[in-house]
Protein backbone atom coordinates (compact mmCIF):
# COMPACT_ATOMS: atom_id res chain seq x y z
CA UNK A 1 0.00 0.00 0.00
CA UNK A 2 2.81 2.42 0.89
CA UNK A 3 4.57 1.70 -2.41
CA UNK A 4 1.35 2.41 -4.35
CA UNK A 5 0.87 5.71 -2.47
CA UNK A 6 4.43 6.75 -3.26
CA UNK A 7 3.99 6.03 -6.98
CA UNK A 8 0.65 7.86 -7.17
CA UNK A 9 1.96 11.02 -5.48
CA UNK A 10 5.09 11.16 -7.62
CA UNK A 11 3.04 10.66 -10.82
CA UNK A 12 0.67 13.44 -9.79
CA UNK A 13 3.64 15.68 -9.04
CA UNK A 14 5.24 14.98 -12.44
CA UNK A 15 1.98 15.70 -14.27
CA UNK A 16 1.49 19.02 -12.49
CA UNK A 17 5.09 20.09 -13.12
CA UNK A 18 4.54 19.65 -16.83
CA UNK A 19 2.30 22.72 -16.55
CA UNK A 20 5.13 24.80 -15.05
CA UNK A 21 7.78 26.06 -17.42
CA UNK A 22 11.19 25.02 -16.14
CA UNK A 23 13.80 27.74 -16.15
CA UNK A 24 17.50 27.73 -15.40
CA UNK A 25 16.87 30.93 -13.46
CA UNK A 26 15.57 31.01 -9.91
CA UNK A 27 11.87 31.76 -10.29
CA UNK A 28 9.00 32.36 -7.92
CA UNK A 29 6.80 30.00 -9.95
CA UNK A 30 9.10 27.02 -9.45
CA UNK A 31 9.71 27.85 -5.79
CA UNK A 32 5.96 27.93 -5.21
CA UNK A 33 5.44 24.72 -7.17
CA UNK A 34 7.99 22.78 -5.10
CA UNK A 35 6.53 24.27 -1.90
CA UNK A 36 3.02 23.21 -2.85
CA UNK A 37 4.21 19.61 -3.11
CA UNK A 38 6.65 19.28 -0.20
CA UNK A 39 4.50 21.24 2.26
CA UNK A 40 1.17 19.77 1.13
CA UNK A 41 -1.24 17.94 3.40
CA UNK A 42 -0.62 14.81 1.32
CA UNK A 43 2.90 14.49 2.79
CA UNK A 44 1.55 14.61 6.36
CA UNK A 45 4.39 16.70 7.77
CA UNK A 46 7.33 14.58 6.50
CA UNK A 47 7.95 12.70 9.76
CA UNK A 48 11.26 10.73 9.51
CA UNK A 49 10.78 7.02 8.91
CA UNK A 50 7.32 7.33 7.36
CA UNK A 51 6.30 6.68 3.76
CA UNK A 52 5.80 10.43 3.40
CA UNK A 53 9.41 11.01 4.42
CA UNK A 54 10.45 8.62 1.63
CA UNK A 55 8.19 10.34 -0.91
CA UNK A 56 9.77 13.70 -0.11
CA UNK A 57 13.27 12.20 -0.41
CA UNK A 58 12.48 10.58 -3.76
CA UNK A 59 11.02 13.83 -5.06
CA UNK A 60 14.22 15.70 -4.18
CA UNK A 61 16.43 12.95 -5.64
CA UNK A 62 14.45 12.98 -8.91
CA UNK A 63 14.84 16.76 -9.16
CA UNK A 64 18.61 16.40 -8.72
CA UNK A 65 18.63 13.90 -11.58
CA UNK A 66 16.51 16.22 -13.72
CA UNK A 67 19.20 18.89 -13.38
CA UNK A 68 21.88 16.45 -14.56
CA UNK A 69 23.65 16.21 -11.20
CA UNK A 70 25.64 13.14 -10.19
CA UNK A 71 23.83 11.29 -7.41
CA UNK A 72 25.97 9.93 -4.57
CA UNK A 73 25.42 7.15 -2.04
CA UNK A 74 22.94 4.47 -3.09
CA UNK A 75 21.28 6.03 -6.13
CA UNK A 76 21.22 9.40 -4.40
CA UNK A 77 20.31 8.19 -0.92
CA UNK A 78 22.49 7.93 2.17
CA UNK A 79 20.49 5.65 4.46
CA UNK A 80 20.88 5.63 8.23
CA UNK A 81 19.00 4.57 11.34
CA UNK A 82 18.54 6.33 14.65
CA UNK A 83 16.76 5.76 17.94
CA UNK A 84 13.69 7.87 18.54
CA UNK A 85 11.84 8.15 21.85
CA UNK A 86 8.85 5.83 21.94
CA UNK A 87 5.79 8.07 22.50
CA UNK A 88 3.90 5.07 23.90
CA UNK A 89 6.59 4.30 26.47
CA UNK A 90 4.66 5.66 29.44
CA UNK A 91 1.33 4.20 28.30
CA UNK A 92 2.72 0.70 27.70
CA UNK A 93 4.85 0.57 30.84
CA UNK A 94 2.86 -0.66 33.84
CA UNK A 95 3.34 -1.95 37.39
CA UNK A 96 0.71 -3.52 39.69
CA UNK A 97 1.02 -4.58 43.33
CA UNK A 98 -1.61 -7.19 44.27
CA UNK A 99 -3.79 -5.93 41.42
CA UNK A 100 -3.46 -2.21 42.26
CA UNK A 101 -2.10 -0.29 39.30
CA UNK A 102 0.60 2.26 40.16
CA UNK A 103 1.05 5.56 38.32
CA UNK A 104 4.10 6.07 36.13
CA UNK A 105 6.11 9.11 37.22
CA UNK A 106 4.35 9.52 40.55
CA UNK A 107 4.77 6.03 42.00
CA UNK A 108 7.63 4.62 39.97
CA UNK A 109 10.14 5.14 37.21
CA UNK A 110 11.40 2.50 34.81
CA UNK A 111 14.94 3.02 33.53
CA UNK A 112 15.37 0.93 30.41
CA UNK A 113 16.55 0.85 26.82
CA UNK A 114 15.25 -2.32 25.21
CA UNK A 115 12.12 -2.90 27.30
CA UNK A 116 11.06 -6.24 28.77
CA UNK A 117 8.45 -8.96 28.64
CA UNK A 118 5.52 -8.97 31.06
CA UNK A 119 6.24 -10.57 34.42
CA UNK A 120 3.67 -11.60 37.06
CA UNK A 121 5.22 -13.38 40.01
CA UNK A 122 6.07 -13.27 43.73
CA UNK A 123 8.22 -10.50 45.21
CA UNK A 124 11.19 -11.44 47.42
CA UNK A 125 12.80 -8.84 49.69
CA UNK A 126 16.61 -9.17 49.54
CA UNK A 127 17.71 -6.29 51.76
CA UNK A 128 20.52 -4.22 50.27
CA UNK A 129 21.14 -6.87 47.63
CA UNK A 130 24.70 -8.00 48.38
CA UNK A 131 25.82 -11.62 47.96
CA UNK A 132 24.98 -12.49 51.58
CA UNK A 133 21.37 -11.33 51.10
CA UNK A 134 20.60 -14.43 49.02
CA UNK A 135 21.74 -17.10 51.50
CA UNK A 136 18.25 -17.93 52.78
CA UNK A 137 16.03 -17.07 49.78
CA UNK A 138 15.62 -18.07 46.14
CA UNK A 139 14.75 -15.40 43.59
CA UNK A 140 14.93 -17.47 40.45
CA UNK A 141 12.00 -16.40 38.20
CA UNK A 142 10.87 -13.99 40.95
CA UNK A 143 11.06 -10.26 41.63
CA UNK A 144 14.14 -9.27 43.64
CA UNK A 145 13.19 -6.29 45.86
CA UNK A 146 16.33 -4.34 46.79
CA UNK A 147 16.42 -1.58 49.42
CA UNK A 148 18.62 1.23 48.17
CA UNK A 149 20.13 3.75 50.63
CA UNK A 150 20.83 6.90 48.59
CA UNK A 151 24.06 8.83 48.82
CA UNK A 152 24.45 12.51 47.96
CA UNK A 153 25.10 11.72 44.30
CA UNK A 154 21.75 9.88 43.90
CA UNK A 155 23.45 7.39 41.57
CA UNK A 156 22.22 3.81 41.23
CA UNK A 157 24.95 1.35 42.12
CA UNK A 158 24.92 -1.33 39.40
CA UNK A 159 26.45 -4.04 41.64
CA UNK A 160 23.23 -5.14 43.46
CA UNK A 161 21.44 -5.18 40.09
CA UNK A 162 24.13 -7.42 38.63
CA UNK A 163 24.00 -9.77 41.65
CA UNK A 164 20.19 -10.09 41.39
CA UNK A 165 20.47 -11.00 37.73
CA UNK A 166 23.16 -13.59 38.47
CA UNK A 167 20.89 -15.09 41.15
CA UNK A 168 18.28 -15.71 38.48
CA UNK A 169 15.84 -12.89 39.29
CA UNK A 170 13.33 -12.34 36.49
CA UNK A 171 12.70 -8.74 37.52
CA UNK A 172 14.13 -6.14 39.91
CA UNK A 173 12.36 -3.56 42.06
CA UNK A 174 14.37 -0.87 43.86
CA UNK A 175 12.69 0.52 46.99
CA UNK A 176 13.72 3.41 49.21
CA UNK A 177 12.51 5.61 52.04
CA UNK A 178 14.36 8.62 50.59
CA UNK A 179 12.35 11.37 48.88
CA UNK A 180 15.21 11.76 46.40
CA UNK A 181 14.50 8.32 44.95
CA UNK A 182 12.60 9.90 42.02
CA UNK A 183 15.84 11.60 40.94
CA UNK A 184 18.04 8.50 40.91
CA UNK A 185 20.50 8.69 38.02
CA UNK A 186 21.16 5.52 36.04
CA UNK A 187 23.96 4.43 33.75
CA UNK A 188 21.92 2.78 31.00
CA UNK A 189 24.95 0.82 29.80
CA UNK A 190 24.88 -1.25 33.01
CA UNK A 191 21.20 -2.20 32.89
CA UNK A 192 20.24 -5.86 32.49
CA UNK A 193 17.65 -6.97 29.96
CA UNK A 194 15.07 -7.40 32.76
CA UNK A 195 12.11 -5.34 33.94
CA UNK A 196 13.51 -2.82 36.41
CA UNK A 197 11.43 -0.40 38.49
CA UNK A 198 12.42 2.28 41.00
CA UNK A 199 9.64 3.01 43.49
CA UNK A 200 8.78 6.23 45.29
CA UNK A 201 8.77 6.16 49.11
CA UNK A 202 4.95 5.89 49.10
CA UNK A 203 4.91 2.99 46.66
CA UNK A 204 7.84 1.39 48.52
CA UNK A 205 5.75 1.51 51.72
CA UNK A 206 2.92 -0.40 49.99
CA UNK A 207 5.24 -3.12 48.78
CA UNK A 208 7.11 -3.47 52.08
CA UNK A 209 4.03 -3.22 54.35
CA UNK A 210 3.98 -6.99 55.14
CA UNK A 211 7.38 -6.73 56.84
CA UNK A 212 7.14 -3.31 58.49
CA UNK A 213 7.43 0.44 58.08
CA UNK A 214 9.97 1.80 55.60
CA UNK A 215 11.65 3.90 58.30
CA UNK A 216 12.11 0.83 60.50
CA UNK A 217 13.39 -1.24 57.57
CA UNK A 218 15.88 1.51 56.64
CA UNK A 219 17.18 1.45 60.23
CA UNK A 220 17.48 -2.32 60.27
CA UNK A 221 19.30 -2.29 56.91
CA UNK A 222 21.96 -0.04 58.45
CA UNK A 223 22.21 -2.35 61.49
CA UNK A 224 22.26 -5.52 59.33
CA UNK A 225 19.40 -6.81 61.51
CA UNK A 226 16.81 -7.70 58.89
CA UNK A 227 16.58 -10.95 56.93
CA UNK A 228 15.72 -11.50 53.30
CA UNK A 229 12.22 -12.95 52.99
CA UNK A 230 9.19 -13.38 50.70
CA UNK A 231 6.77 -10.45 50.87
CA UNK A 232 3.69 -12.54 50.13
CA UNK A 233 2.76 -10.05 47.40
CA UNK A 234 2.22 -10.68 43.71
CA UNK A 235 3.66 -8.06 41.39
CA UNK A 236 2.95 -7.66 37.67
CA UNK A 237 5.01 -5.37 35.51
CA UNK A 238 6.21 -4.64 32.01
CA UNK A 239 8.64 -2.03 30.69
CA UNK A 240 8.14 -0.75 27.14
CA UNK A 241 11.00 -0.03 24.78
CA UNK A 242 12.33 3.44 25.44
CA UNK A 243 13.27 3.97 21.80
CA UNK A 244 12.04 2.91 18.39
CA UNK A 245 14.58 2.30 15.64
CA UNK A 246 13.84 4.63 12.72
CA UNK A 247 15.30 4.37 9.21
CA UNK A 248 15.51 7.46 7.05
CA UNK A 249 17.95 9.02 4.59
CA UNK A 250 19.88 12.01 3.35
CA UNK A 251 19.56 12.86 -0.35
CA UNK A 252 22.92 13.68 -1.94
CA UNK A 253 24.02 14.85 -5.40
CA UNK A 254 27.07 16.59 -6.83
CA UNK A 255 27.95 19.09 -9.54
CA UNK A 256 31.58 18.24 -10.40
CA UNK A 257 33.99 21.16 -10.60
CA UNK A 258 35.49 22.02 -13.98
CA UNK A 259 38.95 23.04 -12.72
CA UNK A 260 41.26 19.97 -12.51
CA UNK A 261 43.17 21.57 -9.62
CA UNK A 262 40.10 22.55 -7.59
CA UNK A 263 37.57 19.84 -8.46
CA UNK A 264 38.59 17.73 -5.45
CA UNK A 265 37.61 20.61 -3.14
CA UNK A 266 33.94 20.81 -2.16
CA UNK A 267 31.32 23.38 -1.27
CA UNK A 268 28.30 21.82 0.46
CA UNK A 269 24.85 23.38 0.16
CA UNK A 270 22.35 21.78 2.52
CA UNK A 271 18.81 22.03 3.86
CA UNK A 272 16.84 19.60 6.01
CA UNK A 273 13.60 18.27 4.52
CA UNK A 274 12.08 16.48 7.54
CA UNK A 275 9.47 17.99 9.83
CA UNK A 276 7.15 17.03 12.71
CA UNK A 277 4.46 14.94 11.04
CA UNK A 278 1.24 15.33 13.02
CA UNK A 279 3.17 16.58 16.05
CA UNK A 280 2.64 13.21 17.71
CA UNK A 281 6.35 12.48 18.16
CA UNK A 282 7.20 15.68 20.01
CA UNK A 283 8.71 19.00 19.04
CA UNK A 284 5.43 20.78 18.40
CA UNK A 285 4.70 24.10 20.05
CA UNK A 286 1.02 23.08 19.93
CA UNK A 287 1.37 19.72 21.73
CA UNK A 288 -2.36 19.45 22.47
CA UNK A 289 -3.29 19.80 18.81
CA UNK A 290 -2.97 16.65 16.70
CA UNK A 291 -2.79 18.14 13.19
CA UNK A 292 -0.56 18.13 10.13
CA UNK A 293 2.55 20.22 10.66
CA UNK A 294 3.31 21.09 7.02
CA UNK A 295 6.57 22.89 7.76
CA UNK A 296 6.32 25.21 4.76
CA UNK A 297 8.97 27.52 6.20
CA UNK A 298 10.64 24.88 8.37
CA UNK A 299 12.07 23.66 6.20
CA UNK A 300 10.44 23.16 2.82
CA UNK A 301 11.52 26.75 2.13
CA UNK A 302 15.19 25.83 2.52
CA UNK A 303 14.86 22.69 0.40
CA UNK A 304 13.06 24.35 -2.53
CA UNK A 305 15.57 27.20 -2.47
CA UNK A 306 18.39 24.66 -2.62
CA UNK A 307 16.67 22.94 -5.57
CA UNK A 308 16.44 26.19 -7.53
CA UNK A 309 20.06 27.05 -6.70
CA UNK A 310 21.13 23.57 -7.83
CA UNK A 311 19.24 23.93 -11.10
CA UNK A 312 20.86 27.30 -11.87
CA UNK A 313 24.38 26.16 -10.98
CA UNK A 314 23.93 22.98 -13.03
CA UNK A 315 23.06 25.11 -16.07
CA UNK A 316 26.57 26.62 -16.08
CA UNK A 317 28.88 23.69 -15.25
CA UNK A 318 31.94 25.05 -17.03
CA UNK A 319 32.01 28.14 -14.80
CA UNK A 320 32.03 26.10 -11.59
CA UNK A 321 35.60 25.36 -10.45
CA UNK A 322 35.15 23.57 -7.13
CA UNK A 323 32.71 20.70 -6.88
CA UNK A 324 29.39 21.54 -5.23
CA UNK A 325 27.57 18.89 -3.19
CA UNK A 326 23.86 19.31 -2.48
CA UNK A 327 22.42 17.53 0.56
CA UNK A 328 18.82 17.34 1.74
CA UNK A 329 19.30 16.24 5.34
CA UNK A 330 16.96 13.84 7.13
CA UNK A 331 16.14 13.81 10.85
CA UNK A 332 17.33 17.32 11.59
CA UNK A 333 14.39 17.82 13.91
CA UNK A 334 15.57 14.79 15.91
CA UNK A 335 18.89 16.43 16.75
CA UNK A 336 20.86 17.21 13.55
CA UNK A 337 21.19 13.48 12.98
CA UNK A 338 21.34 13.49 9.16
CA UNK A 339 24.08 16.13 8.98
CA UNK A 340 26.07 14.40 11.71
CA UNK A 341 25.89 11.12 9.81
CA UNK A 342 26.98 12.90 6.65
CA UNK A 343 30.08 14.52 8.16
CA UNK A 344 31.02 11.27 9.92
CA UNK A 345 30.77 9.27 6.69
CA UNK A 346 33.32 8.92 3.93
CA UNK A 347 30.86 9.87 1.19
CA UNK A 348 33.16 12.77 0.36
CA UNK A 349 36.46 13.52 2.16
CA UNK A 350 35.60 15.75 5.10
CA UNK A 351 39.01 17.45 4.96
CA UNK A 352 38.26 18.61 1.40
CA UNK A 353 35.04 20.46 2.30
CA UNK A 354 35.98 24.14 2.19
CA UNK A 355 32.64 25.68 3.15
CA UNK A 356 29.04 24.76 3.98
CA UNK A 357 25.91 26.81 3.25
CA UNK A 358 22.82 25.89 5.27
CA UNK A 359 19.36 27.09 4.27
CA UNK A 360 16.87 26.73 7.13
CA UNK A 361 13.64 28.76 7.37
CA UNK A 362 14.15 31.24 4.54
CA UNK A 363 10.48 31.72 3.65
CA UNK A 364 9.37 34.61 5.86
CA UNK A 365 11.54 37.56 4.78
CA UNK A 366 10.27 40.63 6.65
CA UNK A 367 11.48 44.22 6.29
CA UNK A 368 14.30 42.87 4.07
CA UNK A 369 16.07 41.54 7.20
CA UNK A 370 18.29 38.55 6.42
CA UNK A 371 20.33 36.71 9.05
CA UNK A 372 23.60 35.03 8.09
CA UNK A 373 25.26 33.08 10.87
CA UNK A 374 28.90 31.97 10.77
CA UNK A 375 30.28 35.36 9.73
CA UNK A 376 33.34 34.83 11.93
CA UNK A 377 34.05 31.23 10.91
CA UNK A 378 36.37 32.42 8.14
CA UNK A 379 38.53 35.50 7.69
CA UNK A 380 36.84 36.35 4.39
CA UNK A 381 33.15 35.74 5.20
CA UNK A 382 32.24 39.22 6.40
CA UNK A 383 33.62 41.02 3.35
CA UNK A 384 32.14 38.47 0.90
CA UNK A 385 28.66 38.73 2.41
CA UNK A 386 28.70 42.52 2.34
CA UNK A 387 30.09 42.64 -1.20
CA UNK A 388 27.29 40.38 -2.45
CA UNK A 389 24.83 42.80 -0.83
CA UNK A 390 26.35 45.89 -2.43
CA UNK A 391 22.94 46.86 -3.80
CA UNK A 392 21.70 46.92 -0.18
CA UNK A 393 18.76 44.68 -1.05
CA UNK A 394 18.95 43.16 2.44
CA UNK A 395 19.45 44.56 5.88
CA UNK A 396 22.08 41.96 6.76
CA UNK A 397 22.29 40.72 10.32
CA UNK A 398 25.68 39.01 10.50
CA UNK A 399 26.02 36.62 13.45
CA UNK A 400 29.55 35.39 14.24
CA UNK A 401 28.75 31.97 15.74
CA UNK A 402 29.31 28.77 13.79
CA UNK A 403 27.22 26.72 16.20
CA UNK A 404 23.44 26.86 16.40
CA UNK A 405 20.32 24.69 16.29
CA UNK A 406 20.61 23.61 12.65
CA UNK A 407 22.71 21.43 10.36
CA UNK A 408 25.60 23.85 9.83
CA UNK A 409 26.69 23.13 13.43
CA UNK A 410 27.69 19.58 12.40
CA UNK A 411 30.11 21.01 9.84
CA UNK A 412 31.47 23.76 12.05
CA UNK A 413 32.31 21.12 14.67
CA UNK A 414 34.63 19.62 12.01
CA UNK A 415 36.43 22.97 11.55
CA UNK A 416 34.59 23.89 8.36
CA UNK A 417 33.55 27.49 7.62
CA UNK A 418 29.77 27.82 7.55
CA UNK A 419 27.03 30.17 6.39
CA UNK A 420 23.58 29.72 7.94
CA UNK A 421 20.98 31.61 5.88
CA UNK A 422 17.81 32.38 7.88
CA UNK A 423 14.90 34.85 7.73
CA UNK A 424 14.04 34.54 11.42
CA UNK A 425 11.66 32.76 13.77
CA UNK A 426 7.94 33.52 13.96
CA UNK A 427 4.80 32.60 15.89
CA UNK A 428 3.95 29.74 13.49
CA UNK A 429 7.26 27.95 14.03
CA UNK A 430 6.67 24.28 14.92
CA UNK A 431 2.89 24.65 14.80
CA UNK A 432 0.26 23.47 12.28
CA UNK A 433 0.04 27.08 11.05
CA UNK A 434 3.35 26.96 9.16
CA UNK A 435 1.66 26.83 5.75
CA UNK A 436 2.50 27.87 2.18
CA UNK A 437 -0.05 30.69 2.16
CA UNK A 438 2.00 32.60 4.75
CA UNK A 439 5.29 32.47 2.84
CA UNK A 440 6.90 35.46 1.17
CA UNK A 441 7.65 33.77 -2.17
CA UNK A 442 9.19 36.89 -3.71
CA UNK A 443 11.42 37.19 -0.63
CA UNK A 444 12.41 33.53 -1.02
CA UNK A 445 13.40 34.19 -4.62
CA UNK A 446 15.61 37.09 -3.47
CA UNK A 447 17.22 35.04 -0.69
CA UNK A 448 17.82 32.08 -3.03
CA UNK A 449 19.41 34.38 -5.64
CA UNK A 450 21.69 35.88 -2.98
CA UNK A 451 22.65 32.40 -1.80
CA UNK A 452 23.34 31.34 -5.39
CA UNK A 453 25.80 34.23 -5.75
CA UNK A 454 27.46 33.20 -2.50
CA UNK A 455 27.81 29.60 -3.69
CA UNK A 456 29.17 30.76 -7.04
CA UNK A 457 31.73 32.98 -5.29
CA UNK A 458 32.88 30.18 -2.97
CA UNK A 459 33.23 27.74 -5.85
CA UNK A 460 35.17 30.07 -8.15
CA UNK A 461 37.40 32.11 -5.80
CA UNK A 462 41.10 31.46 -6.31
CA UNK A 463 41.86 30.42 -2.72
CA UNK A 464 39.47 28.68 -0.32
CA UNK A 465 38.21 30.33 2.82
CA UNK A 466 40.52 30.60 5.83
CA UNK A 467 38.77 28.83 8.70
CA UNK A 468 38.61 30.57 12.07
CA UNK A 469 36.98 29.67 15.36
CA UNK A 470 34.11 31.96 16.32
CA UNK A 471 34.31 33.17 19.90
CA UNK A 472 30.78 32.42 21.07
CA UNK A 473 29.72 29.28 22.91
CA UNK A 474 28.12 26.11 21.65
CA UNK A 475 24.87 24.90 23.14
CA UNK A 476 25.60 21.28 22.28
CA UNK A 477 23.32 18.56 23.59
CA UNK A 478 26.09 17.03 25.67
CA UNK A 479 26.57 20.27 27.62
CA UNK A 480 23.01 21.52 27.83
CA UNK A 481 21.85 21.59 31.45
CA UNK A 482 18.82 19.51 32.43
CA UNK A 483 15.69 21.68 32.64
CA UNK A 484 12.68 20.56 34.68
CA UNK A 485 10.48 23.65 34.10
CA UNK A 486 9.08 25.55 31.14
CA UNK A 487 8.39 29.25 31.00
CA UNK A 488 6.22 28.85 27.92
CA UNK A 489 8.06 31.11 25.51
CA UNK A 490 9.83 30.64 22.20
CA UNK A 491 13.26 32.23 22.80
CA UNK A 492 15.54 33.72 20.18
CA UNK A 493 18.14 30.95 19.80
CA UNK A 494 20.28 32.81 17.27
CA UNK A 495 22.73 34.07 19.88
CA UNK A 496 22.81 37.32 17.92
CA UNK A 497 22.24 39.56 20.94
CA UNK A 498 24.14 39.88 24.19
CA UNK A 499 21.74 42.48 25.61
CA UNK A 500 19.03 40.02 26.64
CA UNK A 501 16.92 37.18 25.33
CA UNK A 502 14.17 38.20 22.92
CA UNK A 503 10.77 36.52 23.30
CA UNK A 504 9.78 35.32 19.83
CA UNK A 505 6.56 33.60 20.89
CA UNK A 506 4.38 33.06 23.96
CA UNK A 507 2.34 29.88 24.48
CA UNK A 508 -1.24 30.45 25.60
CA UNK A 509 -2.04 29.24 29.10
CA UNK A 510 1.61 28.77 30.10
CA UNK A 511 3.40 30.61 32.98
CA UNK A 512 4.83 33.44 30.86
CA UNK A 513 1.51 34.29 29.22
CA UNK A 514 -0.37 34.10 32.53
CA UNK A 515 2.15 36.48 34.13
CA UNK A 516 1.86 39.00 31.28
CA UNK A 517 5.07 38.49 29.30
CA UNK A 518 4.58 39.40 25.62
CA UNK A 519 6.11 38.73 22.22
CA UNK A 520 8.95 41.20 21.65
CA UNK A 521 9.90 41.49 25.33
CA UNK A 522 13.63 41.23 26.05
CA UNK A 523 14.29 39.06 29.12
CA UNK A 524 17.17 40.65 31.01
CA UNK A 525 17.03 38.84 34.38
CA UNK A 526 15.56 35.79 36.13
CA UNK A 527 15.60 35.93 39.93
CA UNK A 528 17.93 38.93 39.68
CA UNK A 529 20.44 36.88 37.65
CA UNK A 530 21.36 38.72 34.44
CA UNK A 531 20.17 37.06 31.21
CA UNK A 532 22.09 38.13 28.13
CA UNK A 533 21.49 35.21 25.74
CA UNK A 534 20.09 31.69 25.33
CA UNK A 535 22.96 30.20 27.34
CA UNK A 536 22.26 32.31 30.44
CA UNK A 537 18.55 31.51 30.06
CA UNK A 538 18.99 27.71 30.00
CA UNK A 539 21.41 27.83 32.93
CA UNK A 540 18.91 29.88 34.95
CA UNK A 541 16.03 27.50 34.19
CA UNK A 542 18.13 24.44 35.04
CA UNK A 543 18.37 25.61 38.66
CA UNK A 544 14.58 25.81 39.09
CA UNK A 545 12.06 23.27 40.33
CA UNK A 546 8.40 22.91 39.28
CA UNK A 547 5.94 24.78 41.49
CA UNK A 548 8.32 27.59 42.45
CA UNK A 549 7.74 31.33 41.99
CA UNK A 550 10.35 33.40 40.21
CA UNK A 551 10.82 36.99 39.11
CA UNK A 552 11.42 37.70 35.42
CA UNK A 553 12.60 41.18 34.45
CA UNK A 554 12.03 42.25 30.84
CA UNK A 555 12.77 45.30 28.72
CA UNK A 556 9.67 46.50 26.85
CA UNK A 557 9.71 49.73 24.85
CA UNK A 558 12.83 50.80 26.74
CA UNK A 559 11.04 50.30 30.08
CA UNK A 560 12.03 47.66 32.63
CA UNK A 561 9.11 45.55 33.91
CA UNK A 562 9.34 42.82 36.54
CA UNK A 563 6.89 39.91 36.53
CA UNK A 564 6.15 37.30 39.18
CA UNK A 565 5.90 33.94 37.42
CA UNK A 566 4.63 30.70 38.95
CA UNK A 567 6.16 27.65 37.27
Amino acid sequence: MQKILLIVLILVSSTLFAQIKRSANITSDELLYHENFLASDSLKGRQPGTVYDKIAAKYIRDEFREYGLTTLGKKGFQFFTFKNFNPDFEKKTHLMINGERLEFGRDFSAPTVNGSDSLCTEAIFVGKGDEASYQNVKVRRKWAVIYYPLDQHVYLNPKPIEIAKNQGAAGIIVVSNDTLSKYIDVDFRTLPNLPLFILSPEASAKLLKPIGLCSDIAKKIKENSISSQPLGINVCGKVAKLYNLIETQNVVAMLPGSDPKLANEYIVIGAHYDHLGMGEMGGSRAPDQLAIHNGADDNASGVVSMLEIAQKLASEPKKIKRSIVFVAFGAEEKGLIGSQRFVDSALIPIENIKAMINLDMVGRLRNRELEVHGAKTSLEADSILNKLNSDSLFHLKLVPDGFGPSDHASFYSKNISVFFIHTGLHEDYHTPNDDVALLNIEGMQQVASYTYRLAFELSTMQKPLTFTKSSTRSLSSSRTPKIKVKLGIMPDVSGASDEGLKVMGVTEGKPAEIAGIQVGDLIIAINQKPIKNIYDYTEALSALEPGTKITVKVLRDKNEIEFSVEL
